[in-house]
């Protein structure tokens, strides 16, 4: 999920609450959150990993797929955003304008199974070149 979601107020979900749309449009200022209650850190929160603060866990290290063993403070310690995190998303209506067709991401391409042809060259590697030396 990108990290620029707009996140909801209690103005927008006042209005998701009340809108016949159930839009997360605040009724007084028009702003509309792309959630209807939280935010993408919704899904995060901060906790304690009591099953992870042993010096023998085998872990991953705090960059990159290396394992290593023992502690590790981005890992041992209390932190406020888990960097995984398992979330359910529901599709509550269509993305587009008043409800019809795609979310503007997907339709200007930008979004994964709507690629345009640019986006799949440069996911191809085909805005990358080298010399050969010699």
């Amino acid at each position: 999920m990108w990290f620029n979601m707009y996140g909801a107020t209690p103005g927008s979900m006042e209005g998701a609450r009340t809108r016949s749309d159930g839009l997360a449009k605040n009724p007084r200022t028009g702003y509309q959150a792309m959630f209807r209650s939280g935010s993408h850190q919704s899904g995060t929160r901060a906790w304690l990993k009591p099953t992870l603060m042993t010096d023998t866990l085998v872990r991953k290290e705090g960059a990159g797929q290396a394992l290593g063993i023992g502690f590790l403070a981005d890992v041992h310690c209390p932190t406020g955003a888990p960097r995984e995190s398992i979330v359910k998303l529901t599709k509550a209506e269509e993305g587009g304008l008043d409800g019809k067709g795609l979310w503007r991401p997907a339709e200007l391409g930008y979004r994964p199974r709507y690629e345009h042809d640019e986006q799949k060259r440069y996911m191809a590697g085909e805005f990358v070149s080298t010399k050969k030396k010699g």
